[in-house]
């Protein structure tokens, strides 16, 4: 055989090697014993989308819909009651669905789909009706459907992660999630600043749409699970009694949660409102702030993975939120922009790594088959905190103008939703120390 032959089949020999580790690593399977979270990237990929078009659906809804909803009902106060109060009625969704999801016997839609395909219309539904509310009543069942959908579709769709995945990768595959959640967040603030410019429904529309079709991105996983029959997760569902009642550490996971989401729902409600009415600042200027904490949060994301797995998700969760909690503090102070510009960046990240990491830490303190529980006692806990984060920050803005006079009443923003984060940080220590 000559030289050149020989070479040839060499090279042949190697690409076709190299073409086959290629097709083994995309190649969309349930997890093996073994696999790191570079071989699962397909499956992590179609996992995470769903939450892009959620975070980017939400975020819509409680950034951009106060600006809708200040001209139907005239008051910070009442917009916060209205997402807030709305939002109330939906806090017994996510464990119901979460639970069921986790008992639902074996049908040809599995157990989490039936889930996704009530509650990805609903939500979108909700979405669509609010730009076009001309009264309190419509305006309010649009952010009631909305929440319903949205509380009907997530826990199941959470469970996801724990029904796939061997726990050993729960805190990095929450990197992936938390990055796609980074993302919707981000460009739902970014480019709805721009779009409701445009006009004001079209961020609502373009957020239904973006969540039907990412939606559509769990459907090859599901048909795994059909065809393979067989995930990570052993079907032994416990019920929502013994779960939640006794299991102290995840009772206190959740108030924890809650504290957590109170004050990230308060700032979303109103951290545009804050520069534009408080600071007297543009829209524009609004969006360039967000879009520094919208890449802080994309950074952070696989940053928490990767300490989570060096230092423990508690310790993780613990130091950051205190980071977190006295950046938020410090915010009440300036009355002008560039202070806060300061420090934002390092900010910005320690609430990213805080918001990456709860879901795994809920999954580690469930028991095994309860996952769907754990998944909806967190939504049922970070709903908790949707209510009220809005409704207090409203009621204290319009408490504190004469106080806070110079930002209109609205950096007594930053003392409400900076105390909770301080105290879910002292909360912690219990979980590291049992």
């Amino acid at each position: 055989m000559s030289r050149s032959s020989s070479f040839a089949d060499s090279l042949v020999e190697r690409l076709s090697r190299g073409h086959e580790r290629h097709t083994q690593r995309w190649h969309l399977h349930v997890p093996r014993e073994g696999e790191s979270a570079a071989q699962l990237r397909p499956l992590l990929v179609l996992l995470g989308l769903p939450t892009f078009g959620l975070a980017l659906a939400i975020s819509v809804l409680t950034t951009y819909g106060p600006v809708i909803l200040i001209h139907v009902v005239g008051s910070p106060t009442a917009v916060g009651a209205l997402i807030g109060g709305e939002g109330a009625f939906a806090l017994v969704v996510p464990l119901a669905a979460g639970t069921l999801s986790d008992r639902l016997p074996d049908s040809p839609l599995g157990r989490r789909l039936p889930f996704v395909l009530v509650g990805a219309p609903l939500a979108a539904l909700g979405l669509v009706l609010l730009p076009f509310s001309t009264s309190t009543d419509l305006a309010g069942a649009a952010v009631l459907v909305f929440f319903v959908g949205y509380y009907v579709y997530y826990p199941p769709y959470r469970a996801l992660y724990a029904d796939l995945l061997p726990r050993v990768l729960y805190a990095r595959a929450q990197a992936g999630q938390a990055i796609a959640r980074g993302a919707g967040l981000g460009v739902a603030l970014l480019a709805g600043g721009l779009l409701i410019g445009l006009w004001q429904p079209l961020p609502f529309l373009v957020g239904a749409g973006v969540l039907a079709a990412t939606t559509l991105a769990l459907l090859p996983i599901f048909q795994l699970q059909a065809r393979c029959h067989e995930t990570t997760l052993p079907y032994e569902p416990a019920s929502l009694r013994v779960t939640v009642l006794k299991n102290p550490k995840l009772r206190l996971f959740a108030v924890v949660n809650a504290l957590w989401e109170f004050s990230f729902a308060g700032l979303k409600s109103f951290i545009v409102l804050y520069i534009v009415h408080g600071l007297g600042r543009s829209p524009a200027v609004a969006s360039g702030v967000i879009a520094v904490v919208a890449v802080a949060y994309v950074v952070g994301a696989p940053l928490a993975g990767r300490l989570a797995d060096r230092y423990g998700l508690v310790r993780v969760l613990r130091l950051t939120s205190l980071l977190y909690g006295l950046g938020l503090l410090y915010g009440a102070f300036p009355d002008t922009l560039a202070p806060l510009l300061i420090g934002l960046p390092v900010i910005a990240l320690a609430g990213a790594i805080v918001l990456t990491l709860p879901q795994a830490l809920a999954f580690t303190l469930a028991p095994p088959g309860a996952e769907g529980v754990a998944a909806g006692l967190q939504d049922f806990s970070r709903g908790i905190g949707l209510v009220l984060g809005p409704v207090v920050v409203g009621a204290t803005v319009t408490a504190t103008r004469g106080v806070f006079d110079s930002t209109d009443g609205y950096a007594s923003m930053w003392l409400v939703i900076g105390v909770p984060v301080l105290l879910a940080a002292l909360l912690l220590r219990r979980l590291e120390t049992t």
